[in-house]
């Protein structure tokens, strides 16, 4: 009698035990996952937005284009390669910028920069234009996350969910040979959050 209720006993331990565990796997699956935000719809509104920052860049009002598009606070992710990896610097103004701009017409279609490095008659873009594109790189939050892997908490968590907010609510835009920007709706207005010079970056 004794050895069954033992035996019982170490049942009862293993099962709560179990259910514990993966109880706490559960949640941390839970407390891992990242949100999803929902992206505002293409609009004329966002549209005409993009078209003035076109705009803006042709007369190459870089003051204009600072003051109304780059948040005050949160200034703008730039992305670029350094020594093979990808690295990014939060700036709070435009300074320079090619104003080629040879089309107003905005597409809602992908593009694609080709290095080619054996063949010069295929290196640059493949369409001409300018490319609104709903799918962007998580350039900042890989970044961030790899990071931490090798420095713990270098970046807090609230500097990940921010870039991931941006990284999943922009749309990339792109105007060959000039500019690839993500813009992206804060507090009801468009800004530029970030530009992208590792796609047209060759180096390996």
């Amino acid at each position: 009698m004794f050895l069954k209720r033992a035996f019982n006993f170490l049942i009862f331990m293993s099962i709560s035990l179990f259910l514990t565990a993966c109880s706490v796997s559960n949640s941390q699956v839970q407390v891992n996952q990242k949100k999803i935000y929902e992206k505002e719809p293409v609009t004329q509104n966002l549209k005409n937005e993009i078209n003035e920052i076109l705009q803006l860049i042709k007369q190459n009002n870089l003051a204009l284009l600072n003051s109304k598009y780059i948040h005050p606070i949160n200034g703008y992710y730039e992305v670029t390669k350094f020594e093979h990896r990808n690295i990014f610097e939060i700036k709070n103004n435009i300074s320079n910028i090619d104003n080629q701009i040879d089309s107003f017409e905005i597409k809602i279609e992908k593009v694609t920069f080709n290095c080619s490095p054996l063949d010069d008659s295929l290196y640059g873009w493949d369409k001409e234009g300018v490319f609104l594109n709903p799918q962007t790189i998580p350039y900042i939050t890989k970044i961030m996350e790899e990071s931490n892997l090798l420095q713990a908490n270098r970046f807090k968590k609230e500097e990940i969910e921010k870039a991931d907010f941006i990284e999943q609510t922009s749309y990339e835009v792109t105007i060959p040979y000039s500019l690839i920007f993500y813009i992206t709706k804060i507090d009801n207005k468009w800004y530029i959050t970030l530009i992208d010079n590792v796609t047209t970056d060759c180096s390996e």
